[in-house]
């Protein structure tokens, strides 16, 4: 028994390596200056009084090198709208779709879902066509729509499959003391349906914030933050390693609080999805 435990602790714990190695180095190579980095072996690590200092100082390079800010705040705008509008259009879909009585609800399932199974390359040329049909071609209502309708699919496979675990009885219980759908929607699914919420945004946000397909083609003067870090590392020549490394520390902030605010949920509503 004691063998078989000790086996998996070491494979555990060579895996745990292999996932902290490239946090290790990223870490290293923030806390050096340019100077230090090109002078300084790898692993070696400066003064820690010059460690805050070099900190803040490549932080502060990569954000005025790369104007990051102005994209920083288009990404909070296309993630959090991304986020909380999936989930919005999902939530009613789903409640609809499992809790009242429409036809087909199967083949809407399909079809709304059907659009998770092609490549996201795909959509390129007909969004770009579209857009700049209605004049939303640069604009962040253009983008914002577009993060808003690729997060759905994804967004209603959570939502119901959520739905199917509240029980249809406290649904009827409200039809009988005469609440509308609308009613047992905002009152009964909504308050029960928040691990859900939690999924949908977390998945939905980081992927958002983390896109740079859609954002680098259809916008020119709005374009999210991993545009901004990849102009950065575009840059490497003139760039030194230690402000790229704070350019991905700033681009990656928002999403790990995120998912530090709502892991309780996150996890809770995931273990919904998989139990399913």
């Amino acid at each position: 028994m004691w063998i078989k435990r000790f086996a998996v602790y070491c494979i555990v714990s060579i895996l745990a390596l292999v996932w902290l190695f490239p946090f290790a180095a990223f870490v290293v190579s923030l806390v050096k200056s340019p100077d230090e980095f090109d002078v300084l072996e790898f692993w070696a690590l400066p003064s820690l009084k010059h460690i805050l200092r070099n900190l803040i100082e490549n932080i502060a390079y990569a954000w005025s090198r790369a104007n990051i800010g102005n994209n920083f705040f288009n990404s909070f705008i296309y993630a959090s709208a991304a986020g909380v509008g999936s989930a919005f259009v999902a939530s009613l879909a789903g409640y609809a779709l499992v809790h009242l009585s429409i036809r087909a609800p199967q083949a809407w399932f399909l079809g709304i879902f059907a659009g998770n199974l092609f490549p996201f390359q795909m959509f390129l040329i007909p969004l770009y066509v579209f857009l700049t049909t209605l004049n939303l071609y640069d604009t962040r209502l253009g983008l914002t729509l577009v993060y808003l309708g690729i997060c759905v699919p994804f967004a209603l496979f959570v939502y119901r499959n959520y739905a199917f675990t509240i029980p249809r009885e406290l649904f009827d219980a409200a039809k009988i003391d005469g609440a509308s759908p609308f009613d047992s929607y905002i009152h009964i699914f909504l308050p029960l349906s928040k691990a859900a919420f939690a999924v949908v945004f977390v998945f939905q946000f980081t992927w958002t914030w983390n896109d740079l397909l859609f954002g680098l083609v259809l916008s020119e003067n709005y374009r999210p933050v991993m545009t901004a870090l990849s102009k950065l590392s575009g840059l490497r020549a003139a760039v030194p390693v230690p402000v790229l490394s704070a350019g991905a520390l700033i681009a990656s902030v928002p999403t790990i609080l995120t998912m530090l605010l709502l892991q309780r949920f996150f996890i809770r509503g995931f273990t919904v999805q998989i139990e399913k």
